[in-house]
């Protein structure tokens, strides 16, 4: 039996995970980096392994304004997200971002956007 369905067209839903960084980030103000474990399909391609004794993990980067840079980095297993400091992720960023994301955050520092109001 061949039945019509119908359906509607809705707004695509806010990112979840984009919404959990940046609750995170109003409930610590004084930092600058986060770091979280991926959500399931988070970016466009699979991150592939992590390496022996490594999982994935996503560094996250607030920039003035609300925006933030997301990066997956392989770390080790055991370093546990919530024992790392914003000096720690600051030199991790230095360490493994790329330049485009470097300068992205080297021109926020530089020109911050001033509040509104």
């Amino acid at each position: 039996m061949v039945r019509n369905l119908t359906g509607k067209v809705v707004a695509p839903a806010q990112d979840p995970t984009a919404l959990a960084d940046q609750a995170w980030f109003e409930a610590h103000p004084e930092r600058h980096f986060h770091l979280r474990d991926p959500a399931p399909l988070e970016f466009r391609e699979p991150l592939g392994e992590a390496g022996d004794g490594f999982s994935w993990r996503v560094l996250v980067v607030r920039l003035d304004g609300g925006s933030r840079l997301r990066l997956p980095v392989s770390l080790a297993w055991d370093l546990h997200n919530d024992h790392a400091r914003d000096s720690h992720l600051a030199l991790l960023f230095d360490q493994v971002a790329p330049d485009q994301a470097r300068s992205m955050l080297n021109r926020a520092r530089t020109n911050p956007e001033k509040p509104a109001g």
